[in-house]
């Protein structure tokens, strides 16, 4: 019985159905599923690709043999961290029996050999999201090295940087990748360091304001996982990666070997992120039923330690939570969930949400008389799409001259191409620089938006940039105002505050699209790039076009009911 690298870091009961021999085999694969996992692998190919442009010349790329048999898979892999090869791209790793592991990572990276005779290697992942943060706290810093030259004796430190916590599934992967190179003897003989790269651009050339992707290096034996401990005084601990990968991977064998044995199930199911796109959700489903507080309140939702604690105590649905006593549920419920911060007003707002869900109320209004909203002769909404490899492609911006009849025009700056930051940069420099001039032009405007996403994208842009107008543009946005704190100073929503509910539950606002998203328009604008025909482009450029101005027409609508609505 062998588990792979994701049963660590996924939903235990996922396991107990892939090894219950009274459950039916998996269904097939979703296509949703297969979608949102494309995205990832296309990401992942595309920085292996470079990896191999600018990497050494004697590396091993394997990739060409995942379609060939597993056995002569394997035995390549096998030649190749054999022959010492300075990094081996999508190796198969022995199958380790006796530790129940099977797995793949993207890439190995030679490091310090354990013994003569076997060379060592630094498991590696690729992940589609930020990996590191600015230091401002004086964390340790981040130890990270280019692709022309990964290794880890080769890594820089970059003191303004530092590893991004809290998102524990790729350490808790690169753990499981740890201790498959150990058992097969091929883990560096160094302290047990593995690499992520994420979407991040490091000052690692000449030129500093020119970021470079690159390998952020992870101690596997430092504590920075977060974690419950009854024992603790503060209710949780620090373990190290390897110490929660053990844990978790030890736990899911134990219950793919009772699965095994016909025994009762030892994992409930606890509706999550994860269920949106997994195979097994159909048997879940019915287990749960409509009421089920993981499945309705699925806003600020409570993980599955909190939903098991609340179990145990008898509430289970979100009727039983609404007519729950708080005073006499929190002495028993908070001694167990101290390893989440914030622990007390995260079930303090399910309750409150559970009880608005029972009297069938969406938005409440939390404070009394009229709303203030700042305002200008001319005031324009702005909202950005940002492709699935993070570049923002698209400027939208709804202009309002409130001092003419006139309805609000829509302004947008887009490109319809696969972005490198380069063009990124060039491209909001150009939306920036129409914003400067129409402002010279007009005299005051104030720009709308919903999230801080806006300004800290630009933020993000104008440090890699010294270009005037991006500059201009970041000083000028704190004159901006984020319509999201408005109005979470003013509603409590059951289903979130997001800008789609507020705007349609409490504007009526409609958005054309039948399935309007941010993921959505990922895969729209690729198929608006890469589509197979130029119709396909043009329609494909229509619809994000068109689902870029309904989100700015949103904040509009949104704008004018916060003016109004009293209620």
């Amino acid at each position: 019985m062998l588990l792979d690298a994701w049963a660590a870091q996924t939903c235990a009961v996922k396991t107990w159905y892939a090894h219950a021999p009274a459950v039916p085999d998996q269904p097939a694969t979703d296509e949703s599923l297969r979608e949102a996992f494309n995205g990832g692998a296309s990401f992942s190919d595309l920085v292996l690709d470079e990896v191999v442009r600018v990497g050494p010349g004697d590396l091993v790329d394997l990739r060409p043999l995942a379609g060939a048999g597993v056995a002569e898979w394997a035995e390549a892999s096998r030649a190749a961290l054999g022959s010492g090869a300075p990094l081996i791209i999508g190796a198969l790793l022995p199958v380790d029996v006796s530790g129940h592991r099977s797995g793949r990572p993207h890439l190995l990276v030679r490091g310090e050999d354990a013994t003569p005779d076997r060379p060592g290697y630094h498991p590696v992942l690729v992940t589609r999201r930020r990996v590191c943060e600015p230091n401002r706290a004086g964390r340790p810093t981040a130890r990270v090295s280019g692709f022309g030259d990964p290794a880890y004796a080769s890594a820089l430190d970059l003191e303004d940087r530092t590893l991004k916590l809290g998102r524990d599934g790729p350490l808790i992967q690169l753990g499981h990748y740890w201790r498959m190179l150990q058992a097969a003897g091929h883990a560096a003989g160094s302290a047990p360091e593995a690499g992520l790269i994420g979407t991040d651009a490091y000052p690692l050339g000449t030129d500093p304001q020119t970021g470079e992707p690159g390998v952020c290096w992870v101690p596997l034996d430092q504590p920075l996982v977060r974690t419950f401990s009854r024992s603790s005084e503060t209710g949780w601990r620090l373990r190290t990666v390897l110490e929660r990968q053990d844990h978790e991977h030890a736990f899911r064998v134990k219950v793919a070997e009772n699965a095994r044995a016909g025994g009762e199930a030892i994992v409930q199911p606890v509706r999550n992120r994860e269920c949106d796109h997994c195979v097994w959700w159909q048997h879940c489903r019915p287990l749960l039923g409509a009421d089920d507080i993981s499945v309705r309140i699925d806003r600020t939702p409570l993980d599955v330690r909190e939903i098991g604690v609340l179990r145990s105590l008898g509430i289970r649905t979100v009727t039983e939570l609404a007519a729950a006593e708080l005073a006499e549920v929190l002495p028993r419920y908070l001694p167990e969930v101290r390893h989440r911060e914030g622990a007390e007003s995260r079930i303090r707002n399910a309750h409150r949400r559970a009880g608005l869900m029972v009297a069938g109320v969406d938005l409440e209004k939390i404070t009394s008389g009229p709303i203030e909203v700042p305002t200008a002769p001319v005031e324009i909404d702005l909202d950005i799409e940002t492709s699935a490899e993070d570049h923002v492609y698209l400027w939208g911006f709804l202009v309002h001259d409130r001092r003419t009849e006139g309805p609000p025009r829509f302004v947008e700056f887009s490109a319809w191409r696969e972005l490198d930051a380069d063009g990124e940069v060039e491209l909001a420099a150009r939306a920036m620089r129409w914003l400067r001039d129409l402002e010279a032009e007009v005299g005051q405007v104030r720009v709308f938006h919903y999230s801080p996403y806006e300004v800290n994208r630009l933020q993000l842009l104008a440090e890699r940039s010294d270009d005037p107008e991006l500059q201009w543009a970041l000083g000028n946005s704190a004159e901006w105002c984020d319509l999201f704190t408005i109005v979470r100073d003013h509603y409590f929503g059951t289903r979130g505050l997001g800008l789609k509910v507020v705007a349609s539950l409490g504007a009526g606002f409609r958005w054309r699209d039948e399935d309007p998203g941010g993921l959505n328009s990922q895969s729209w604008y690729a198929e608006a790039c890469l589509g197979a025909t130029e119709e396909a482009r043009a329609a494909a450029r229509q619809r994000v076009l068109d689902y870029n101005e309904d989100d700015v027409r949103a904040t509009w609508h949104l704008r004018q009911w916060l003016r109004t609505h009293t209620g």
